[in-house]
């Protein structure tokens, strides 16, 4: 249980994440993870020896690797804003996953935005083609305006580096078409509720109805899968690493190479073919 004086501890713990420009997101993580290591503690005092043990604590919750990490970095960040650096723990080391594991393919892709399309789900299908056809972020399409459209382009920021996103003509045309059809005159294109930027978890919950009701696995139906999808399909049809990892975003050609490896489905798929 957290009590009363944790509580404020942590919003404080909050605010200072939120001064030093962290997103939303990573901000709602780390203080979590914050409530968690002081939910395990207890009211015993923080040393190097118990948050060793924090770390079994966590390996033995068998999230993946990377999971656990996030959780470990997360914790760190707490310790060192609390003053115990000396604390801090080192994260697993991980065998770097040469493949991809749950994404979408583009008989999926098609399956599901025809379906919204014929479905009268029109705002979701142009969503799913502007993340098939951009790359970008879910997050991201709250930068996605009217006024961008003549422009073929704009601008986005994550974790504090901005980025052009460029939109191809076609996608521009259907976008203008849209904005006219529903009557969006300026502003940001996709809205929820209170014509605010459309949120990840209604995109979510969105893309598992439709992947329900086309037979796609639901674990594919992630919206980040689809961003796998544009830089998988990118790296077959042109092969230059560089030019994609200036097109996610990514500062290293490491976080960018995974699109250059097969997919495990490919990979078992192979394997299967093998003749002994």
């Amino acid at each position: 249980m957290i009590y009363t004086k944790d509580k404020d501890h942590l919003d404080q713990y909050a605010e200072y994440l939120f001064r030093n420009e962290l997103s939303e997101g990573t901000i709602s993580i780390y203080r979590r993870q914050a409530a968690l290591l002081l939910e395990y503690l207890q009211g015993r005092p923080i040393t190097k020896e118990g948050m060793l043990e924090y770390k079994k604590f966590l390996i033995q919750q068998r999230k993946k690797p990377a999971t656990v990490n996030l959780y470990i970095v997360a914790v760190n960040s707490y310790l060192r804003y609390a003053g115990y650096q000396d604390c801090t723990i080192k994260t697993a080391k991980v065998q770097r996953n040469r493949c991809l594991e749950n994404v979408i393919n583009a008989e999926e892709y098609r399956k599901m935005s025809e379906y919204a399309r014929e479905s009268g789900r029109i705002k979701y299908y142009y969503i799913i083609r502007v993340l098939v056809f951009t790359g970008i972020r879910i997050g991201e399409l709250a930068s996605l305006t009217v006024e961008v459209l003549s422009l073929g382009k704009f601008t986005v920021e994550n974790k504090g580096k901005l980025r052009e996103v460029y939109l191809p003509p076609r996608l521009t045309s259907d976008l203008s078409a849209y904005c006219r059809e529903q009557q969006i005159e300026t502003g940001v294109i996709f809205r929820g509720k209170g014509q605010k930027p459309i949120g990840r978890t209604a995109v979510y919950k969105m893309f598992l109805h439709l992947a329900d009701m086309t037979g796609v696995e639901k674990k594919k139906a992630h919206p980040h899968s689809f961003r796998h999808l544009f830089a998988i399909t990118y790296m077959r049809q042109y092969a230059d690493l560089t030019e994609l990892a200036d097109i996610l975003g990514h500062s290293n050609l490491e976080t960018t190479r995974i699109y250059t490896a097969t997919t495990a489905e490919e990979k078992r798929r192979k394997l299967d073919g093998l003749e002994f």
